[in-house]
């Protein structure tokens, strides 16, 4: 679940002091008593690298569509009332940064930014960062602790007491970090370097997989695919969607949805990190303008083909994701959509159940789109 911060400052506060009392207290009260010149200032270099990485996850612009943007035709049309323009693919209207923000990944409370397009590569070394230091730290803290423990028989002058109040207040501090942090990075990992998605993304693709097993998705993709394609709407095809809508149980998640935008591990790393000699370089960042990107091969539409490579050729997300309930009358539900910049209005039979509003529905985490920071009424 995302942390809501009752004063947003605490965000920068809380992590600046733990940096700063978790290396600065451990090197002066523990490692200084212990290591060597060159092995401290190794440890002292990996902490400014935290420093380093942390200043530019916060103070860089996690990116901004280009000045008179239009969509592809080949993706879902999506206004922002509030910023007066179209939003790239991928993009979202962050309601704390005021803007719409190149793929957005969330908005991060420790840092009181967007993650995105421009920042993702800091935002992931910062986390890479403090893995390190944190583990070099702990390695150093529990050598020392075996190290008094088999000298606890000496007179206990010997020890400073400092060394040893830090030794007890610190250990399972920087345990507690390394850890929480090591969880973030691994989902940060598998969501955009393994998938190659944003954790927005990786939350609409369990949102699509909940429709999927309540029977609510086959209908949207075919009738988005005769909307989008409307040339493959052959006799075939028509044929085609009724077995899919009969028999809609047999039909297989993966075989009807596609994330467009993953590759391997390995180029999904180069297309969001930049090239691989920049990854640990404090001012590496990706290449392109993020307002598009390269989309795999499955992705890519053919008339010929069957209807379900069709379907897979869907723009992102599938379900075209810009319809929104607003109020129910009886037994029909009165929905708005943008399309083409204009405020569409319709009627439809009302639909049960959280799926039924993309803004509404929760992950197995708890998770809402609300909760990565974006402005559901942009949606």
């Amino acid at each position: 679940m995302a942390v809501k911060l009752k004063w947003p400052w605490l965000g920068i506060a809380i992590p600046t002091f733990l940096i700063s009392f978790i290396g600065y207290g451990a090197h002066y009260f523990i490692l200084s008593n212990f290591l060597s010149i060159s092995k401290q200032l190794l440890f002292e270099l990996s902490l400014s690298m935290i420093w380093v990485s942390y200043y530019l996850a916060i103070y860089t612009n996690a990116g901004r569509p280009l000045p008179n943007y239009r969509p592809s035709p080949l993706i879902w049309p999506n206004f922002c009332k509030k910023c007066q323009s179209y939003k790239p693919e991928r993009s979202h209207h962050c309601k704390a940064c005021n803007q719409c923000v190149l793929m957005m990944d969330h908005h991060c409370p420790w840092t009181m930014n967007c993650v995105g397009f421009r920042n993702y590569p800091h935002f992931l070394r910062f986390l890479f960062w403090v893995i390190v230091t944190t583990s070099i730290l702990f390695c150093m803290q529990v050598k020392r602790i075996c190290f008094i423990w088999q000298q606890r028989s000496l007179p206990g002058y010997l020890f400073e007491k400092s060394e040893l109040i830090f030794l007890t207040i610190l250990s399972p501090l920087d345990f507690f970090v390394l850890l929480t942090i090591a969880i973030l990075f691994l989902r940060c990992l598998s969501n955009q370097i393994i998938n190659g998605r944003s954790q927005i993304e990786s939350w609409d693709m369990d949102r699509l997989e909940s429709l999927c097993d309540s029977g609510k998705l086959i209908p949207k993709l075919i009738d988005n695919t005769w909307r989008i394609y409307p040339e493959a709407r052959s006799s075939q095809h028509e044929r085609d969607a009724d077995k899919l809508l009969t028999q809609r149980g047999r039909a297989r998640f993966d075989e009807l949805v596609s994330f467009p935008y993953n590759f391997n591990p390995c180029t999904n790393a180069i297309l969001y990190l930049g090239p691989i000699r920049l990854w640990l370089w404090p001012y590496g960042t990706p290449a392109g303008d993020g307002n598009s990107f390269p989309k795999n091969d499955i992705s890519q539409y053919e008339v010929n083909s069957p209807l379900e490579d069709i379907i897979l050729s869907l723009p992102w997300p599938p379900d075209g994701n810009k319809t929104k309930a607003v109020s129910n009358h009886n037994n029909s539900t009165i929905e708005t959509y943008n399309e083409g910049g204009e405020q569409i209005v319709r009627s439809r039979n009302a639909q049960h159940g959280s799926d039924a509003i993309r803004e509404k529905w929760y992950n197995d985490w708890g998770e809402s789109l609300d909760d990565f920071g974006v402005d559901v009424d942009m949606e």
